[in-house]
């Protein structure tokens, strides 16, 4: 478990203040403009607004108390869904969010033979959903007294429906939420304030140069599987983060782990 980091999620951020930019997309769907460092930045204010925000003794957030304490939705961790949805998110005017997440996917994190992967999984796939109630919620009709969004005059939207293909840490979808939504997740399972400090220790722990690693050689390989146990995600997950930050040599991209 780290040791001496201390930058972590902060008590005094607080959610971000600019403008919601809202569009209609070409197939008529509500959408948001947000580039990485406001979905970065939502992410914490959320996570430090529920008082949430995970230390360098307990990295790996709470997400169940999360998304029910949290952001008070509604969560059912054992919906009845076809095979190839993950999870399903769905707001209604006047009431909390509603997440739904595969009875499937539950019952492989809770099985006594459960692995790295299916616990990363599930994690990851709550994370998702989180992140679509941190990012989305605005662009429905939650508030009765509310005026219309978008000409939305139902007493609830579509729901945010999760497939295995959209959910991932380097994925794009067809939909512009489900791309906001994994590196929402990504931001909430490995909060940037807590992840780099906590790279850069272990980077010197292991006496590696941040920046200049090679993501095959060992002392990378230790690393990232140092930081999957730590934030409880994928090694592919912590791997990606690393590259995010810099952390791993990539053609082009800046050493900003130093």
């Amino acid at each position: 478990m780290p040791r001496s980091a201390k930058s972590l999620v902060g008590s005094t951020t607080r959610r971000p203040t600019s403008a919601v930019r809202r569009y209609i997309d070409s197939f008529g769907l509500p959408q948001l403009w947000l580039d990485d460092s406001e979905i970065e930045a939502e992410m914490v204010a959320a996570l430090t607004s529920a008082g949430m925000g995970p230390g360098p003794e307990a990295p790996a957030v709470d997400l169940e108390r999360f998304l029910e304490v949290g952001l008070r939705a509604t969560l059912d961790q054992h919906a009845v869904l076809d095979k190839d949805l993950l999870g399903v998110t769905s707001f209604a005017r006047g009431l909390p969010p509603v997440v739904q997440i595969n009875a499937d996917l539950t019952g492989a994190f809770d099985a006594p033979e459960a692995g790295r992967l299916e616990r990363a999984r599930w994690r990851s796939t709550l994370a998702h959903e989180a992140a679509h109630v941190v990012l989305h919620a605005r662009l429905f009709l939650l508030d009765e007294h509310q005026g219309e969004l978008f000409s939305e005059t139902a007493a609830g939207s579509p729901p945010q429906r999760c497939l295995k293909r959209d959910v991932g840490f380097n994925r794009s979808a067809p939909d512009p939420r489900e791309v906001q939504a994994n590196k929402g997740m990504a931001a909430l399972l490995m909060p940037g304030t807590l992840f780099v400090p906590l790279a850069r220790e272990a980077v010197d722990r292991f006496g590696l140069r941040p920046g200049d690693l090679d993501p095959t050689a060992s002392g990378s390989r230790r690393l990232i599987t140092t930081l999957a146990e730590w934030f409880q995600v994928s090694r592919q997950a912590a791997q990606i983060r690393l590259g995010t930050f810099g952390f791993l040599n990539s053609e082009g991209q800046p050493p900003l782990g130093r």
